[in-house]
């Protein structure tokens, strides 16, 4: 099996169980909710097809739902989130295009794009989680607060974690 393959194999795994065993109970003032599972679906190959990619957050989402008890949310925001996550790559897209094989990393494509990046991604998964939680539109308004710091909360995780790990996962 390729090398590449087994560190995504490994890397999907070690998001999931860091998920349910340590970001789930570290949430911020009963507001900011850490979810640091789309950090592995954010750093995904940039060539990697629509379906693919939906299946891949299937299954993470999934996943997540088996530990965390929520019935398919997760797994619901995760699809949309890798529906949603060649528009924003194709919007991103420099004139010339993006080297082959280029990680999808700050560390190589620079914070603000990777900001530009991640920040629309994550906060749509995090409000739709926290819709579909919630169960109704009359708190919709702390909702959307909830998801805006939750949104703000796992971006900086997933940043810290991707730069503690670029020199592993590089090109």
């Amino acid at each position: 099996m390729n090398r590449t393959i087994v560190m995504q194999i490994v890397a999907f795994f070690a998001y999931l169980l860091a998920q349910a065993l340590v970001f789930n109970k570290a949430v911020l003032f009963g507001t900011a909710y850490p979810y640091i599972y789309p950090g592995f679906l954010l750093v995904l190959p940039i060539d990697l097809a629509t379906i693919p990619g939906m299946l891949l957050g299937l299954a993470m989402g999934l996943g997540v739902d088996a530990f965390s008890n929520t019935f398919g949310i997760h797994a619901a925001a995760s699809v949309a989130f890798m529906f949603l996550r060649p528009y924003v790559l194709n919007m991103l897209t420099p004139s010339r295009g993006y080297q082959e094989g280029t990680a999808l990393q700050p560390a190589n494509l620079g914070l603000g794009w990777f900001m530009s990046y991640a920040l629309p991604l994550l906060f749509v998964h995090h409000l739709l989680v926290l819709a579909i939680e919630a169960g109704g539109s009359e708190v919709f308004w702390f909702v959307l607060l909830k998801a805006f710091f939750s949104t703000l909360y796992s971006f900086v995780l997933i940043t810290l974690v991707l730069y503690l790990f670029a020199n592993r996962s590089k090109k």
